[in-house]
């Protein structure tokens, strides 16, 4: 099973907190992989970041994966140089 999420804007500490919130709802031991869909992401920071990363260990210690979707340029080459890209998948388009 898969889980899909769109998330939109800047993902500051509030929208790190409504993360939480929705990754919270999930079942994680019946999910397979999580996509989340970064089109609308503007900038991201710290805590949000720490919400992804979150989220990717529980998922790995469930057998299951991350992958986020149409990261822009910006928000790619941030993720390159914290090296997230080599605990979960993303794509650019």
């Amino acid at each position: 099973n898969r889980a899909f999420f769109k998330i939109q804007g800047y993902v500051d500490e509030a929208g790190a907190e409504r993360l939480r919130d929705c990754f919270g709802e999930l079942n994680l031991s019946e999910l397979s992989e999580v996509i989340i869909d970064f089109s609308q992401v503007t900038r991201i920071g710290s805590a949000g970041i720490g919400q992804l990363l979150l989220l990717y260990k529980n998922l790995a210690a469930n057998g299951g994966s991350l992958r986020l979707e149409k990261v822009s340029e910006r928000i790619l080459e941030l993720f390159q140089t914290l090296k997230v890209e080599t605990l979960f998948t993303i794509r650019r388009n």
